[in-house]
């Protein structure tokens, strides 16, 4: 009897044991599909984080390639922008230089004036006044002579010096042409319409 009861004893202690070991077993299983649950939210969490991450990544290619490309159009507009100073520096080196001529040019007119208007008050012209060139030249190509008069100067008094020169047409009955028009000795040579490098051509009357 005593041998049963220990028997019986020893079962209820296993029973025990075994019930409490179920009931620990229970509450880790139940543990376990907390991690579970809490490891596949980690798992959703860190997909996501991870979609994100290729998308950031994703994003931050593009944008280096956009600042690349940024920076090469920088570049680029920094390139011209120098080509474009050096243009400026040369061009504002070339109106120094426009103006350094066009003082002096200015300069050696105001001289030219100077020497003009001295000029003219030294051999007396008036305003209306101006030296003219003028060549002589016959029809049959003896007279080939060049002088300098003024403008009011009489066309007889160059006549004078023409024929001091060519003294055979003294004697002769003479007539002078310019542009085609016949010229009038007793008027000045503006009157005539004689211009600057005007051509003079001498011709003689034949009467016989």
């Amino acid at each position: 009897m005593k041998k049963n009861e220990e028997y019986k004893n020893r079962i209820n202690e296993l029973e025990n044991i075994i019930k409490e070991l179920k009931n620990q077993l229970i509450e880790k299983d139940k543990l376990l599909k907390k991690e579970k649950i809490k490891n596949d939210n980690l798992n959703v969490e860190n997909d996501n984080l991870n979609k994100k991450i290729k998308e950031k990544d994703k994003l931050l290619k593009e944008e280096n390639i956009k600042n690349d490309n940024l920076n090469e159009k920088i570049k680029e507009k920094d390139k011209l922008l120098k080509e474009q100073n050096i243009k400026i520096d040369n061009l504002n080196k070339k109106i120094k230089e426009f103006e350094i001529i066009s003082n002096k040019t200015k300069a050696n007119i105001t001289e030219l004036e100077n020497e003009i208007k001295l000029f003219r008050t030294y051999y007396n012209f008036s305003s209306n006044e101006k030296l003219i060139s003028i060549k002589f030249i016959s029809i049959n190509q003896d007279i080939d002579f060049t002088i300098i008069t003024k403008n009011t100067d009489k066309f007889s008094k160059i006549e004078n010096i023409l024929f001091d020169k060519y003294p055979k047409y003294k004697d002769s009955e003479n007539y002078f042409l310019v542009n085609g028009n016949k010229i009038n000795r007793y008027r000045t040579f503006e009157e005539n319409k004689i211009r600057n490098n005007d051509v003079l051509t001498l011709g003689i009357n034949n009467f016989d």
